[in-house]
């Protein structure tokens, strides 16, 4: 359903979401091994935000989500 992307998520659901990802890109990694770099830093968001590693994967996942429909220009 293309025409409904970008309305089921309010502002105060997307600020989560940055929120989450900054966290993501700050978030001490593993440099060489790069499967293991993405767990740690979920982990890490998991922690600073006090959810479950499920949830805070969640959140990043939708945010990178929401940035590649950005670009395509589906959503704004």
């Amino acid at each position: 359903m293309p025409e409904l992307r970008g309305i089921q998520a309010t502002e105060d659901i997307k600020l989560e979401w940055k929120r989450a990802y900054n966290l993501y890109l700050q978030a001490p990694g593993d440099p060489y091994d790069k499967k293991n770099d993405r767990t740690e830093r979920i982990g890490y968001v998991a922690n600073a935000m006090q959810l479950t590693r499920k949830q805070a994967k969640r959140r990043i996942r939708n945010f990178e989500a929401w940035q590649r429909n950005v670009k395509k220009g589906l959503v704004t």
